[in-house]
């Protein structure tokens, strides 16, 4: 078992530590994320969408993301369900850059 590693207020406010990386700017750091809620409020959207953003580079409400390689687990979803929600994002996309 490994020991806690402890340190001090004096010694932790004069250590150069790197700031974080972000996936959307200020607003999801990179790393394990828990995102968790209610059911049916969501949560698998947003997550579709913040991977098709993450994947392309492109913003995502006006935030900006860092792109590069999602994995996207929707473990209780068919694939039927998730091309469906796939065309829905595009052509919402589409609808709204006219």
């Amino acid at each position: 078992m490994q020991k806690l590693q402890t340190v001090n207020a004096d010694t932790l406010l004069y250590e150069p530590l790197e700031k974080p990386s972000f996936v959307v700017d200020g607003l999801i750091p990179t790393g394990l994320i828990l995102f968790c809620g209610s059911q049916k409020i969501g949560k698998s959207w947003l997550m579709l969408k913040l991977c098709l953003c993450v994947s392309q580079g492109i913003p995502l409400w006006d935030m900006p993301t860092r792109e590069g390689d999602v994995l996207y687990l929707c473990l209780e979803d068919t694939f039927c369900r998730i091309q469906d929600r796939l065309f829905f994002d595009s052509s919402i996309a589409v609808l709204l850059s006219l």
